[in-house]
């Protein structure tokens, strides 16, 4: 441990040597393949990375100071040590358990992914549990070796028979169940397994050969002994390659050491190399310095790459390098965590200090590749790693760099530039050329460019020369970004920003015989950002997302090459019938008998170009240098065959209770809320998701980035949730139920489908009973009414019989006065015929005979009314008023008949004067009759008495 640190201190302490180194470096102009960096406020732990593998599921571990971090692709996660120790070292491996006989049964073998790590006084694995979740199991502390208090572990080798766990003083020998401490003579760095030998490099004694538990000296390595070395590595034909931090690289074969001499030993030899690995994809050396990165050197030992904080490298000190099973480099930093994908067909100018800028055009001429960007155009050799130089007189905008005829053009904002081996020429003043497309004209060939202000032609001189010829009369001074020539020689013209145009031009190209504008919504969706381009000999147009082809010479029809989708795209085509879909933050390539290819790519918006610049090579430009791309290379690189991983399934509610991610686990009954988190063990790349919950819904979801997704309100169901990625079309099941609730069993389910039914039928039985009730208060209300109707009716009828009574009673009250009147009226005729008979008979005396005179006299007493008129008169008179005597007689029984004959006439509203003949009295005797009749009924002086009669 105290050599190790020693050696970092010294790393750290050579600061001018970095200083130089990284200045050095800066020279240098480099493709590299595509890196990304995960920083330590991405992962959330320690800066510094002691060693990286990866477990047999793609999962890909840390050993970081503050624990052992897993990453899934998607995510990372943090295990500390129990006692919180830094974890130095880690290594995967897959071991096979064989489980106890289950009676007489032999159960298959069971797969068992361990993580082995060690830290100060502590080494031991992880185990994953049911839940998805690591699990530590110490292998120290039940070995209790005392040399454990003062070690700290710093490296795990993994041989065919042994697990070896070692600090710079001792080893550990874990055969799978047992732990043998073993110690060299002296202290030594970390033992390598290397051609079917554990090699153990002893500081100041080279290097010794662990044979079961005897170490012996590896001949030809003593004069290794002042030497700290740093890997070693398997060559072909039983070689070795030993690395040394300060002393360069040695090759070992049968008994002899011999210097390697390449050409940037020295400078290896000031970087300090600390980690070494060979690639297994082309047996690549990868070597990670603590002065200046890592670099990437052929198996003859050229430098290929270099990755350092200038080419992106967010660290120069490396302490772990490693290789993923898919060909990827990790580098574990001083500072975070990177990553390269070495087998990548992409590799990219990107740096830190990168001089070009954005890039919008690139040609290889005579073995140069020339770039123009917004700062102008540069220039080195092609696929080196010399730097970049400015052409002079190029500064600024670039649009163009085109070679025709082994002449290469350039079309800039300033004018149209010829660049020759010594400097450039000004072949016009024509500003902004975008475009040149060569033209056939009878035996000639001439040139069409697109530019600011319309269209020109270019011809050439007679030294052979481009030259400028003419601008195309009849083209309007507007700036042409595109030009497409179809198969009946028109010529198609996009407008750099708005609109799209149709062109007839002479043989001669000086002219245009004829000029068609396309509008918008008529002929096109849009005006606005055209683009076309010629695909498989014809014409294709991009207006507002959808893709045209031309029909006839006048109009446009939807084009069955490219339809649209969901996510906006351009098209760019290539050699022969390849063909590239950008996306706003990617491009996907197309090649005929391929499968599509992603390149995490962002071009620059609104001029994503893609150049063929070599049979094999796309260069693509982007807003920070640019990027290569190899379409001869494996084109199955970048395809997977992994499938999606359960990773955690948690309580929504209470994330830290987590449940089985296998076996179709049962949650529990009051869990109705779950977050499921997935991941494809890929890195580096764009990953996207879409999942289902089938049982919730057989609806796939939209395309996501994110890593899980969170269900709601669950029902004791069995489900099946799918999710898939879109790297492939494979999908990933989960199945779990929910255990159902006292209210969701099925007795209790049976129990309410019973009360439902009971309650249904009650409710119906009620409903009935209610409904007849109800039927028969509305025949009782009917009724009721028929009934009030009847009465109405009869009521309407009394009172219609007893208006006729009363206008009967009336009129024989009227008859009945009228016959009393009528007596009155006989009795005073006959009582003047009995006063003049008298008088007649005074005055006549015997004359008239007496006997005559009393006959005529008794006639007319018998005819004055009399008992028996004033009988028949009460008969009468009690029929028209009911029986008014008997009522009356019942108020006062004592009175008499003369009263009741002035009762009757009081009733019948006779007057005074016309009672006293029907009573035969005087109007006095009236009076007097009226009083005492009064009396009798117990009127006082204010009642009525004729309206009392009228009452009775």
């Amino acid at each position: 441990m105290n050599v190790f640190a020693s050696l970092n201190h010294k790393a750290r302490s050579g600061s001018a040597i970095l200083v130089f180194f990284c200045i050095f470096s800066q020279v240098f102009a480099q493709e590299t393949p595509p890196l990304v960096n995960y920083y330590s406020s991405e992962y959330k732990a320690h800066n510094q990375n002691w060693a990286i593998s990866q477990s047999s599921d793609g999962i890909i571990y840390s050993a970081n100071s503050d624990g052992l971090m897993e990453y899934d692709g998607a995510s990372w996660k943090l295990y500390p040590l129990p006692d919180g120790q830094i974890v130095r070292t880690v290594l995967c491996d897959q071991v096979t358990i064989v489980p106890p006989l289950a009676g007489k049964t032999k159960r298959p073998p069971v797969q068992e992914q361990r993580i082995y790590v060690g830290g100060f006084s502590e080494f031991g694995y992880w185990l994953r549990a049911a839940d998805g979740q690591l699990k530590y199991h110490s292998l120290s502390k039940k070995a209790n070796f005392k040399s454990l208090k003062t070690e700290e572990i710093w490296h795990i080798l993994k041989t065919p028979e042994y697990i070896y766990f070692q600090s710079f003083a001792k080893i550990y020998r874990y055969d799978g169940q047992n732990l043998t401490e073993m110690q060299a003579d002296g202290n030594f760095m970390f033992l390598r397994y290397v051609h079917n030998r554990v090699l153990v490099p002893v500081i100041d004694k080279g290097i010794y050969e662990l044979k079961g538990a005897v170490f012996s000296r590896l001949p030809g390595t003593e004069s290794l002994a002042t030497s700290i070395i740093s890997s070693m590595l398997p060559l072909p034909g039983k070689r070795i390659l030993i690395t040394t931090t300060k002393n360069g690289l040695f090759i070992w074969q049968n008994g002899v050491l011999t210097p390697w001499q390449i050409p940037v030993s020295e400078e290896l030899k000031q970087n300090i190399i600390n980690k070494a690995i060979i690639l297994s994809r082309d047996s690549s050396l990868v070597l990670g310095t603590i002065q200046n990165g890592v670099y990437v050197l052929s198996k003859n030992g050229e430098v290929k790459y270099r990755f350092n904080k200038t080419t992106g490298l967010q660290n120069n000190t490396v302490i772990a390098l490693s290789e993923d099973r898919h060909k990827k480099l990790w580098i574990g930093m001083d500072q975070g965590i990177s990553l390269v994908a070495m087998s990548s067909p992409v590799i990219s100018y990107q740096t830190n200090d990168n001089p070009l800028g954005s890039t919008y055009a690139a040609a290889i001429w005579r073995g140069k590749l020339y770039v123009g960007s917004n700062k102008g155009v540069f220039v080195k050799k092609w696929l080196s790693s010399e730097p970049f130089r400015a052409v002079p007189g190029l500064e600024g905008q670039t649009w163009m760099l085109k070679v025709f005829d082994d002449q290469l053009l350039c079309g800039h904002n300033d004018a149209t530039y010829s660049i020759e081996e010594n400097g450039i020429r000004k072949v016009s003043n024509i500003t902004g050329g975008w475009i040149m497309l060569p033209i056939k004209s009878e035996n000639d060939t001439l040139l069409l460019q697109g530019a600011y202000n319309g269209l020109h032609t270019y011809k050439k001189n007679a030294q052979n020369q481009w030259t400028y010829a003419y601008p195309v009369k009849g083209v309007p001074p507007t700036p042409i970004r595109q030009i497409a020539e179809d198969k009946n020689g028109f010529f198609w013209l996009a407008h750099a920003y708005k609109g799209l145009f149709l062109s007839q031009l002479t043989p001669r190209l000086d002219s245009a015989l004829k000029w068609q504008e396309f509008r918008s919504p008529a002929d096109i969706p849009s005006e606005f950002s055209v683009e076309l381009f010629n695909w498989r000999k014809k014409i294709h147009i991009r207006s507002a997302n959808t893709f045209l082809e031309p029909e006839g010479q006048q109009s446009l029809k939807t084009s069955t090459d490219f339809m649209p989708e969901e996510e906006a795209f351009k098209v760019r085509t290539g050699i022969g019938d390849d063909w590239f879909k950008v996306f706003m933050n990617r491009v996907t390539f197309y090649s005929p008998g391929n499968r599509p290819r992603d390149l995490s790519l962002k071009l620059v918006r609104n001029s994503e170009t893609i150049i063929p610049v070599t049979k094999n090579h796309y260069f693509l430009c982007l807003d920070n240098g640019y990027a290569l791309y190899d379409r001869s290379s494996d084109t199955d690189a970048g395809n997977t065959d992994s499938a999606p991983m359960i990773r955690k399934v948690a309580n929504l509610r209470n994330l830290s209770e987590t449940y089985a991610v296998t076996n179709n686990p049962t949650l529990p009954r009051d869990v109705r809320a779950v977050r499921i988190s997935y991941s494809v063990p890929e890195y580096g790349r764009n990953i996207q998701y879409r999942y289902r919950l089938k049982g919730l819904t057989d609806q796939w979801s939209e395309w996501t980035d994110q890593n899980f997704v969170e269900f709601t309100n669950l029902e004791s169901e069995d489900y099946v949730f799918e999710v898939r990625s879109n790297l492939n079309d494979l999908i990933t099941s989960y199945r779990f139920s929910v255990q159902p609730l006292w209210r969701e069993t099925l007795f209790a389910r049976s129990l309410f489908t019973i009360l439902i039914v009971t309650a249904l039928f009650g409710l119906i039985f009620y409903q009935e009973k209610r409904l007849a009730r109800h039927r028969k208060r509305l025949i009782e209300e009917q009724e009721e009414k028929l009934r009030q109707q009847r009465l109405s009716s009869e009521r309407q009828i009394m009172q219609i019989q007893n208006e006729k009574l009363q206008s009967e009673i009336q009129s024989k009250s009227q008859q009945l006065s009228n016959v009393a009147i009528n007596v009155v009226r006989k009795n005073e005729i006959l009582e003047e015929i009995s006063n003049e008979l008298k008088q007649v008979k005074a005055e006549l005396g015997h004359q008239l005979p007496n006997i005559h005179y009393q006959k005529l006299l008794h006639s007319i007493e018998r005819n004055v009314a009399g008992k028996d008129d004033w009988e028949l008169f009460e008969q009468n008179f009690d029929e028209v008023h009911e029986q008014f005597f008997k009522r009356l007689r019942q108020l006062s029984p004592t009175i008499s008949p003369s009263e009741l004959r002035l009762a009757a006439c009081l009733r019948m509203n006779l007057s005074t004067k016309e009672m006293a003949p029907v009573l035969g009295i005087s109007i006095r005797g009236v009076e007097i009759k009226r009083y005492r009749l009064r009396k009798k009924l117990g009127l006082g002086n204010d009642d009525n008495l004729v309206q009392f009669m009228m009452d009775v």
